[in-house]
């Protein structure tokens, strides 16, 4: 069995693969960062986006009017 890639891509998959990419190169030529400085920054961000959505889904619970029992 031989997996072949598709020969076309659609628009909407063309750019979410190049938005990443664009903000990469942004971030290396404005940062001022070496090129092994650039770990923590991108991790921080990382960390904030997974904050962002555990945030959200705690107050869409607590808006929602569920209880919420904390985990041991």
């Amino acid at each position: 069995m031989h997996w072949i890639a598709p020969s076309e891509k659609d628009s909407a998959s063309k750019s979410l693969e190049k938005r990443p990419w664009d903000a990469a190169d942004q971030f290396r030529a404005n940062s001022g960062l070496k090129a092994q400085e650039h770990s923590g920054p991108i991790l921080g961000l990382v960390f904030l986006r997974f904050a962002e959505i555990c945030f959200a889904l705690q107050r869409s619970k607590l808006e929602g009017g569920e209880r919420i029992i904390p985990q041991r």
